[in-house]
């Protein structure tokens, strides 16, 4: 009788190129909590029901806009387009406080900002939370979507964004 394989975990920068190769879509996660704007790039975003209609999301464990999504307990995933690459960038760095400073909001049904420009703005309120290792998964439960099917969603791969 063989021994069992126990394969070992994949070096983080292995691991790191071989997600990076499947091609993601490009979100903002916002929310407001005591009158204060928050936001933050986000990839793993994906639908989970349709009925109900749930959403999950994973965030950052030690991210300011988990901390006041928790508290708020409603958010919005704006889903970005192809022109919106900046804005990606820009809600990505970590501690920038400016990341609404050039951007267009208006607040959604549940309080949280929509990004003007989006291809879409998926409003919810938190269902669930799971443990995700170094993120918290999320699950909402959408309260209103609103689409502007003319424009292209931003796709991100391999450390960059597609052109179409």
């Amino acid at each position: 009788m063989s021994a069992a394989i126990q394969p070992s975990a994949p070096e983080p920068a292995d691991f790191r190129k071989a997600m990076g190769s499947f091609p993601a879509g490009v979100t903002v996660v916002t929310a407001c909590h005591d009158g204060r704007l928050v936001g933050t790039t986000v990839s793993a975003f994906s639908s989970v029901s349709m009925d109900p209609p749930l959403v999950m999301v994973c965030l950052k464990r030690d991210s300011r806009t988990l901390a006041a999504l928790s508290q708020a307990r409603t958010f919005c995933v704006n889903i970005l387009a192809q022109d919106q690459g900046d804005l990606a960038y820009r809600f990505a760095k970590s501690g920038a406080d400016d990341r609404f400073a050039l951007t267009a909001v208006e607040a959604g049904v549940c309080g949280a900002p929509l990004l003007a420009g989006s291809v879409t703005s998926v409003e919810c309120e938190v269902r669930a939370a799971h443990d995700g290792g170094d993120h918290e998964i999320l699950v909402g439960r959408v309260l209103r979507v609103v689409t502007d099917e003319t424009k292209t969603p931003l796709v991100y791969v391999r450390g960059g964004f597609l052109n179409a």
